[in-house]
C-alpha cells in the first residue's frame, strides 16, 4: 500500500527524513524528482536531448524517481493516434529493453523507479479542445481527453504512475478574488472526486493533493477546507502537492509564507503521515524549504539550463576546524574535497553559480559521471559540437550530436541539484540543527535573497527565531516590535496586474479600433506573445528590441497573440491585454484558424503601408500561424530562415538575431520611402 511516513524530525526547524512508499519502490525524503519528458515523439528513441538524458538517468544510482507531466505530449506536436500507442501499456513498460538512441550508444537502463505524474493543469488552463465533457450528443475531441477528474485519472493510470497529484486548477498570479476563489473550490472538488474514483482500486497509487495560493492565509484556508471535506472518505492520501509556484521563484519571501500556511493548517495527528510536495522548486532554495518542512521537489531547470549550455554549479566550503589530521581516527571518513572530515564539527558554507559552456574555468574540477564523461570526450569537442550549426544534421556516424552534449549538461545540472539534496538528507540525518547552521551561512553569505527569507519565516515561527538567536544568528531574525504587524502583512505584491481566465478573442480587436494608424514606420515585424505583460517587458521581446535598435523608429512591432490576433505596441498596456493568460498550442486548431484569419485581415487593411514585412518567431506553433498568414497575403519573410530548432531556445540565439539585424539592414538601406 501506498504510504508516507516520517522518520526522523530535527528539533531545529521543521525539517525530516521520511520516506514515500510505493509498489515500485521507496523514496527517502527530502526528495529531488526531476521533470523527464518520455514522449518525446512517436516512438522511444525520440526526443533529443531528452531521449538521451533519460538513459543517463535510469541508469544513475542516485535517481530515486521522476516527475512526468501528464500533459507535456502537447510540446511535441502528437497525433492522437500517436498517443495511443504510449497509453497500450506503461511507461516503465515502453522503456524495458528498449534499443539506444543511436547505434554507437551503450544500450540503456531499464526505467525501473517510482514514476509521480502530474496532472497538467497548466497546459488544460484556458484549453479550447481539452475543456469540459460536452453533454451527451455534443462533439468530443480526438483525443477523449477533458478537463475532469475521471479523464486526467484514466490517464495516469494509463502512464502507469506510482504517484499523481490531482487534477487542478492552477492559479495565475494576481488572478482576480472571484476567479481565484472559483478555481480553488473546483481544485478541492476534483481532488475529493480523484479519491472516490480511487477507492475501489486493487493498487492505487500514492496520491497528492494539489493545492494552491499566494500567501499564508488562502493556502492555509485551503489545506483546512480539504481536510474538512474529505474526511468521509476511505481512501487515504500521502499528502499535500503546492503548486502555481514557477512564477513565484524569485520572490522566496512568498516561497516561505506559502510553505509555512499548508504546514499550520495541518493537525497535530497528521502532520508525520502526510507528506509536502513543491512542484517546480529546487536548487539552491531546496535546504531553506526543507528546514520549513518540505519533504520533495521537482523541477525542470536542470535541463532548460542545459539547453541553453549552462553549467550549475555549486561550491561547499568546509570550515577549517572539521579537518582531522589523525588519520587513525575512528570518528572520520574521506569527504569529497580529498581529506578527512569530523562530522561532528563540520560546518559548510554553499555557494551557486552557473557557466556557458564555453566559459568553464581551466581548472573545472567536478567529479560527477557527467563530467567523468565529458572529459573522456573532450570539452573542447563539445564546445566545437555546440557551436557547430551543422552537427544537428549528422547522420548515423559515430561523432557526437549537440544533443548529446546538452543531454551531459542536464546531467550534470541533475547532479548538482541531487548532491545538494543528499546533503540537506544528511544534515537533517545528523540533527542538533545542522542544517539550521547551514541554511544561516548561506543567508549570512548572501545566497539568493535567503537572509530575508529566513527572517520571514521567523516572524510565525517563534521557536525558529530562538533557535537563531542561541546560534548568535540575532540579524536574522525579524525584530520583536515588528512581528505582530508583519504577521498580518501576509501578502508579497508580484507585479500589481490582475489576471483573469475569463478573456475571450471578442474581448481585443485592432481591427475594431478607430485609434489606431501606422506612422510611417517602413518595416513591420511580427512577434510572439509572451507571459510577461506589458510585453516589451519580456525577456523574448527584450531580445528582439536590442537586435532591431539601430532602426527602432523604422520598425513598427506587432505582437503575435494566441487570444487576440495582432496587438500592435501602442496597445500593449490596454485592460484585455494586460490581464489575459492563455498560450496558443499545436493542437488548439480552431483558434489558430482565428489567429491567422486576423493576421490576414490586418495585413490587408496596413500591409501596403510598410516597405517590408517580417516575422520572428522560432516556437514551433507561432511560427507555424505567422507563415500562414503570409502565405496566404502573398507577402512576408519569417526568421530565422532555417532555424535548428523548432523552440524557443532558438530565439536568443546570437546567429538567429543577428539573421533578423542583417535583414533589416538590407531592406531599410536598399529601399527608400517613395
Amino acid at each position: 500500500m501506498a504510504s508516507f511516513e516520517t522518520g526522523f524530525s530535527d528539533d531545529a526547524g521543521n525539517a525530516r527524513r521520511g520516506t514515500i512508499h510505493t509498489s515500485r519502490g521507496d523514496v527517502e525524503t527530502p526528495a529531488f524528482f526531476p521533470v523527464v519528458n518520455f514522449i518525446g515523439g512517436p516512438t522511444v528513441r525520440s526526443g533529443g536531448i531528452w531521449s538521451r538524458l533519460r538513459n543517463h538517468l535510469f541508469g544513475e544510482p542516485e535517481f530515486q524517481g521522476a516527475m512526468f507531466q501528464a500533459m507535456s505530449f502537447l510540446d511535441f506536436n502528437l497525433t492522437p493516434e500517436t498517443l495511443e500507442f504510449w497509453r497500450e501499456q506503461s511507461l516503465h513498460e515502453h522503456f524495458t529493453d528498449h534499443e539506444p538512441v543511436k547505434p554507437h550508444h551503450d544500450r540503456p537502463d531499464d526505467f525501473t523507479k517510482p514514476l509521480f505524474v502530474d496532472s497538467g493543469g497548466f497546459k488544460l488552463l484556458n484549453s479550447d479542445t481539452f475543456g469540459a465533457l460536452p453533454e451527451e450528443g455534443g462533439d468530443q475531441n480526438n483525443w477523449s481527453i477533458y478537463t475532469n477528474p475521471e479523464s486526467i485519472l484514466d490517464l495516469q493510470l494509463d502512464y502507469g504512475a506510482d504517484i499523481i497529484a490531482t487534477l487542478d486548477y492552477p492559479i495565475p498570479p494576481n488572478l482576480n478574488e472571484e476567479e481565484k476563489t472559483q478555481r480553488m473550490e473546483d481544485s478541492i472538488d476534483s481532488a475529493i472526486r480523484c479519491l472516490e474514483l480511487l477507492e475501489d482500486e486493487e493498487d492505487p497509487p500514492a496520491v497528492y493533493v494539489a493545492i494552491h495560493g499566494h500567501d499564508y492565509e488562502t493556502i492555509n484556508w485551503y489545506v483546512g477546507t480539504f481536510l474538512d471535506r474529505a474526511e468521509h472518505l476511505d481512501k487515504s492520501f500521502e499528502g499535500f502537492a503546492i503548486g502555481s509556484l514557477v512564477p513565484l521563484r524569485t520572490n522566496v519571501e512568498m516561497l516561505v509564507d506559502i510553505v509555512q500556511g499548508a504546514k499550520d493548517a495541518i493537525p497535530e495527528d497528521r502532520i508525520d503521515d502526510l507528506g509536502l510536495h513543491l512542484f517546480g522548486i529546487s536548487g539552491k532554495f531546496t535546504a531553506l524549504l526543507a528546514l520549513l518542512g518540505a519533504d520533495s521537489f521537482d523541477s525542470s531547470s536542470y535541463v532548460r539550463a542545459a539547453q541553453f549550455q549552462k553549467f550549475i554549479n555549486r561550491e561547499l566550503d568546509v570550515s577549517e576546524d572539521a579537518i582531522v589530521r589523525d588519520p587513525n581516527s575512528d570518528d572520520h571518513d574521506l569527504g569529497e574535497f580529498g581529506f578527512d572530515i569530523d562530522k561532528r564539527n563540520t560546518r559548510w558554507d554553499a555557494d551557486w553559480s552557473k557557466f556557458t559552456a564555453d566559459e568553464l574555468p581551466d581548472d573545472w574540477g567536478c567529479c560527477c559521471s557527467a563530467c567523468e564523461i565529458l572529459r573522456d570526450k573532450g570539452f573542447d569537442e563539445m564546445r566545437s559540437t555546440l557551436f557547430n550549426s551543422e552537427s544537428y544534421k549528422q547522420g548515423d556516424d559515430e561523432a557526437p550530436m549537440k544533443s548529446d552534449f546538452y543531454a551531459l549538461i542536464g546531467y550534470h545540472n541533475f547532479h548538482v541539484y541531487q548532491d545538494e539534496m543528499d546533503h540537506v538528507r544528511e544534515l537533517i540525518e545528523r540533527g542538533d540543527g545542522e542544517l539550521l547552521d547551514y541554511v544561516a551561512r548561506m543567508a549570512r553569505n548572501g545566497v539568493s535573497d535567503i537572509d530575508n527569507a529566513l527572517k520571514r519565516a521567523t516572524v510565525r515561527d517563534d521557536d525558529l527565531a530562538r533557535e537563531l538567536q542561541e546560534r548568535g544568528y540575532n540579524r536574522l531574525v525579524a525584530e520583536r516590535e515588528d512581528r505582530d504587524q508583519q504577521r498580518l502583512d501576509v501578502g508579497v505584491p508580484i507585479d500589481g496586474r490582475k489576471i483573469s481566465l475569463e478573456h475571450t478573442p471578442d474581448d481585443f480587436s485592432v481591427l475594431k479600433r478607430d485609434d489606431y494608424e501606422i506612422g510611417g514606420e517602413r518595416v513591420l515585424l511580427f512577434v510572439p506573445c509572451s507571459q510577461t505583460k506589458p510585453y516589451s517587458n519580456s525577456r523574448t521581446h527584450r531580445a528582439v528590441a536590442d537586435a532591431v535598435a539601430e532602426w527602432n523608429d523604422d520598425v513598427h512591432k506587432v505582437t503575435v497573440s494566441g487570444m487576440y490576433g495582432p496587438v500592435p505596441r501602442e496597445f500593449e498596456r490596454e485592460s484585455p491585454v494586460m490581464s489575459y493568460e492563455y498560450v496558443l498550442t499545436g493542437v488548439e486548431k480552431e483558434r489558430q484558424q482565428l489567429v491567422v484569419e486576423r493576421l490576414v485581415d490586418y495585413l490587408e487593411r496596413y500591409g501596403s503601408e510598410f516597405d517590408a514585412i517580417a516575422g520572428y518567431a522560432t516556437s514551433k506553433t507561432y511560427r507555424h500561424v505567422i507563415e500562414r498568414a503570409f502565405e496566404e497575403y502573398g507577402k512576408g519573410t519569417v526568421l530565422p530562415r532555417d532555424p535548428e530548432m523548432r523552440a524557443l531556445t532558438e530565439h536568443f540565439r546570437g546567429t538567429n538575431l543577428q539573421e533578423l539585424t542583417d535583414f533589416l539592414e538590407q531592406e531599410l538601406s536598399s529601399v527608400s520611402r517613395q
